[in-house]
């Protein structure tokens, strides 16, 4: 990402929450080179649905648009 306006800055933020959470299961003194491949594919996940989680539920709403 290069350049991340605002709210793309507050959804890495919420993405590291869920890494955090994810790290503190795994461990905060294991180094990355030491994940196995099961746990680098969670961590990976929990950053990509923190991020999404975050842009979905800030993103604007188009109230045009039909409801059906």
């Amino acid at each position: 990402m290069i350049d991340p306006d605002d709210r793309e800055r507050e959804a890495l933020s919420h993405a590291m929450k869920f890494m955090g959470e994810l790290m503190g299961e795994i461990g905060w003194s294991t180094r990355f080179c030491e994940l196995s491949a099961e746990q680098a594919a969670k961590l990976v996940e929990a950053a990509v649905d923190g991020f999404q989680e975050s842009m979905l539920a800030t993103a604007p709403r188009d109230e045009s648009e039909v409801p059906f």
